[in-house]
């Protein structure tokens, strides 16, 4: 901890600080443009340039005193930059001399030369750091000629989302040092030289990357600017409420700016616990469909054939009567309820309580769409990361061992994080998956397995452990915490490493290496991924071999240890964790009778369905019921065939929380005044109840949250007071979610907390006593298929034809074309090479599509993304024939 003196105050600082980071803790700020924190710093701007001097040392190499017993410093000849200097013991830093301000009013001169005097219509106007600086720096008059002042192209579409102008760009590098080095997408670079140095587009389509609009908020001028936002507001007049995006499972903090009851732009909101100051591109601009013009705004009921409007009394009188006349028909279990993981944890926790304690039925589920394969829920429950589990500052104490996941598409923030932990931490991150992912490239062990042999390759892993010894440090531990360890390890001998090398088509020296590397690790984590769960469901050896491994090692129970399940939507684990499920209530309580699967749901062993918030006509092999209710945005597939309709408002419209893959539970605040006559989900399952004989009285969603605290015990104390600390942001002018709530206007000052969120804990780090079982699954063993066909494996984009995406026109371009990618064996098999146009068939299915020859699928396997066009609700690991057209 260095002592280093900044304007005469005295400061200690960790070992590697910037000067410019140092002068903070005084309350210093030194101006800068080039540099920013999340960035290695380059000191291309000069306008940090501070006077720095160290205590002089004479020839006995001892520091020189003064008079009064101080160091005599020795102040360097020239200027240096703040942002490049670390600081050292003893060292001193003057930012208030003249020649200093003479510097910093230089830069910004040299820099006002040819910039644009656009401040009165730039997007950056009034939120601009070259705007502040010039105020504060500035000479307040250009010297230079204005016959001089170099033009440049004002309007350059930089990519489909990103507008450029060269004009205001000050060559700070900002923008490309991001691509570089967070997003590790190599898309921008530098063209020409002198003045007319200018940023261009490296890639094909141009700035080809999901963090794109992250450049926009780090340049610090109006150079890039949003082709969403651009000219439709000034930041004064755009509104902030704190929200949680509402796309993937890693729960990005971020801003929603409103203006006229729209939202204008999405802004990251700072929480180093979940996304740092980063967003996606899909959270940042994929929100039109929160006011599309083909929202639903009223209740429909099916008339003669029809769906007509009707009135919330009318629409939910015949919802109730007719689930009523249902259950005394054909009993409780004839009605059943599925609620997708996109709505808060307030309509999911009483939509579970409206079936299991009004209706009396457990038929409840969420697992629809991509939440299918939705697995782990008791895993998490006993052996969740620890609470405090940071996965963007993960050292090189700690192993991140990441199978059957593609974070770049499905959870990118979370790619972001576990690269910056590598590349700034060192932690040892082992990616294994059946194909090649962009976090592969991270790893320093990136494994490739067989389609359908996760478990062999994760039982190879348990074997070494066992084998080598690996669990001997932690004796004590598995004598203390794991039951049954002498059964496991005798059921476990037939299936040596060789064996499920062999199986698995991984080399066994290389599940070794994995096997020792985790079972070393002083911390090791378990993040698991879509195609992992998938093999789970499967093949019970996976969850027993993931179990074991934990166990085996010791490695939960705290932070930086334990399991990750990397769900697909906003709200997964809320779902698991407020029971829907057939199998588990509220809390993740396994429950004694069990209710029934989607499957049989949506195939017609149910009399009455409730659909909310999901779409199972989609996945195709629907049944329609007797009774079909459907409460959603739009009219989806599902809707279409409904008897009654029910208008949801949008998570833009009301106040709730989100839990994210992480267990990290969020509030967000309603931003926008709701559309038409839409209500939240929660009050329309709640006077569905009322008129079913429920007692039911919740005024907001802050009172369905009041309950929840109290009664569900992973979310114990919890309420929005408690989810409300840390963070000031502005107050919303109208809703605690309530639809009575009319807009009021508050004074713009006005804030109120909203904190970064709290997690539960798992029952090996709230119980240190507990004993768990180690339950052996008998493997299935790989799949097979038939001669001359091959695995089918489904990946998602992150842009694909889901409903949300289609409202957004401006990210269209950015839907990819369905493709095959085929193993460059199988290909010349086929006799076929990237660009050939093939033929695929599965069951009764033909889809035609354009060939990828790579190395990222392995032979007998072949890839294609779903939800694009023409490749909805392909079957993961179903046997296909391809064939050249």
């Amino acid at each position: 901890m260095p002592k280093v003196t900044i304007d005469s105050q005295v400061v200690e600082v960790p070992n590697g600080t910037l000067v410019v980071e140092a002068a903070k803790k005084v309350g210093v700020d030194i101006p800068v443009f080039c540099y920013h924190p999340k960035l290695q710093p380059v000191g291309m701007c000069r306008m940090c340039l501070v006077e720095i001097g160290t205590p002089k040392r004479g020839k006995d190499g001892q520091i020189e005193m003064d008079a009064n017993g101080k160091p005599v410093i020795g102040w360097m000849p020239k200027l240096q930059t703040a942002c490049t200097t670390v600081v050292s013991e003893g060292m001193a830093v003057c930012t208030t001399s003249k020649q200093v301000e003479d510097a910093r009013r230089s830069v910004v001169e040299f820099l006002l030369t040819s910039h644009p005097l656009d401040c009165p219509i730039c997007d950056k106007g009034g939120e601009c750091p070259l705007q502040n600086l010039t105020m504060a720096y500035g000479p307040g008059k250009s010297r230079f000629p204005v016959e001089s002042k170099f033009h440049n192209e004002k309007r350059v579409p930089l990519g489909d989302l990103i507008m450029l102008d060269r004009e205001r760009c000050i060559q700070c590098s900002r923008c490309i040092r991001f691509q570089d080095e967070i997003a590790d997408d190599h898309v921008l670079g530098f063209q020409a030289r002198g003045r007319g140095l200018e940023i261009v587009s490296l890639s094909e389509p141009a700035f080809d990357s999901k963090f794109s609009g992250n450049t926009i908020d780090i340049c610090p001028v109006g150079a890039l600017t949003s082709r969403d936002f651009r000219l439709s507001a000034r930041v004064w007049e755009v509104r902030d409420y704190p929200s949680v995006c509402g796309h993937c499972s890693v729960g990005c903090n971020m801003l929603i700016g409103e203006r006229d009851h729209l939202i204008k732009r999405i802004v990251p909101r700072e929480n180093e616990s979940v996304n740092e100051i980063f967003l996606c591109d899909k959270g940042r601009f994929v929100h039109h469909y929160a006011f599309a013009n083909d929202r639903l705004t009223t209740p429909l009921i099916r008339k003669n054939g029809k769906l007509e409007t009707a009135s919330w009394n009318e629409a939910l009188d015949l919802v109730a009567s007719k689930f009523a006349e249902t259950k005394k028909q054909h009993g409780a279990q004839a009605l059943g309820g599925l609620g997708g993981d996109r709505v808060s944890n307030e309509d999911l926790y009483l939509f579970q309580k409206l079936f299991r304690l009004v209706i009396g039925s457990n038929n409840v589920e969420h697992r629809v769409g991509w939440s299918a394969t939705n697995v782990g829920g008791e895993f998490i429950r006993l052996y969740g990361a620890g609470i405090d589990t940071n996965l963007g500052s993960l050292d090189k104490n700690v192993t991140a061992f990441v199978i059957g996941a593609d974070p770049e598409e499905e959870q990118p923030v979370i790619r972001l994080r576990l690269t910056k932990s590598v590349k700034w931490y060192g932690v040892n991150l082992i990616v294994a998956n059946g194909r090649v992912t962009k976090l592969a490239k991270y790893a320093k062990q990136s494994l490739v397995y067989k389609y359908g042999a996760e478990s062999m390759f994760l039982l190879g892993m348990v074997r070494t452990i066992l084998d080598e010894g690996l669990d001997a440090p932690l004796k004590e531990f598995v004598a203390a915490h794991v039951k049954k360890i002498d059964e496991y390890k005798k059921s476990i001998e037939p299936f040596t490493v060789e064996k499920c090398a062999e199986l698995c088509h991984v080399k066994a020296d290389k599940i070794r290496e994995a096997a020792r590397a985790f079972a070393k690790s002083p911390d090791a984590l378990i993040l698991y991924g879509r195609e992992a769960m998938f093999a789970q469901q499967h093949d019970p050896a996976v969850a027993s071999s993931i179990e074991a491994l934990l166990l085996l090692t010791g490695h939960v129970g705290r932070k930086n240890n334990g399991l990750i399940a990397l769900y697909p939507h906003n709200n997964s684990t809320g779902a698991i964790d407020f029971g829907l499920l057939p199998t588990h209530g509220a809390g993740r309580i396994k429950l004694e009778a069990k209710g029934l699967p989607v499957r049989d749901m949506t195939s017609g062993k149910v009399r009455a369905l409730y659909a909310m918030a999901c779409d199972p006509a989609l996945d195709g092999n629907f049944t329609k019921p007797d009774f079909l209710v459907v409460q959603d945005l739009f009219l989806t597939e599902t809707a279409k065939l409904a008897d009654v309709v029910l208008p949801a408002q949008s998570f833009a419209e009301r106040d709730g929380t989100f839990t994210n893959t992480e267990r990290r539970v969020q509030f967000f605040r309603a931003a926008l005044k709701p559309i038409g006559e839409t209500k939240p989900d929660w009050w329309i399952v709640s006077e569905i109840a009322k008129r079913l004989g429920g007692k039911w009285e919740y005024n907001g969603a802050s009172q369905v949250m009041d309950e929840i605290s109290t009664s569900v015990s992973l979310y114990k104390g919890m309420t929005y007071a408690a989810l409300s600390e840390n963070v000031k942001m502005p107050r919303p002018p109208y809703g605690q979610g309530n639809p009575s709530d009319q807009p009021t206007e508050i004074a713009m000052g006005e804030l109120e907390n909203i904190s970064s969120g709290k997690m539960w804990a798992s029952v090996a780090e709230s119980d240190p006593s507990i004993k768990f079982d180690l339950v052996w699954n008998e493997p299935r063993g790989p799949w097979t298929v038939d001669r001359g066909q091959y695995i089918l494996a489904i990946s998602r984009s992150i842009y694909d034809r889901g409903t949300l995406v289609s409202k957004t026109q401006i990210v269209q371009p950015r839907v990819p074309k369905p493709v095959i990618e085929i193993n460059s064996q199988d290909a010349e098999q086929i006799g076929i090479e990237t660009g050939a146009r093939v033929r695929v068939s599965f069951d009764s299915r033909v889809v035609e599509l354009n060939a990828i020859v790579d190395g990222h699928v392995p032979p007998n396997a072949v890839l294609i993304p779903n939800n694009l066009d023409g490749t909805d609700a392909l079957p993961m690991g179903a046997q296909v024939k391809v064939e050249k057209i």
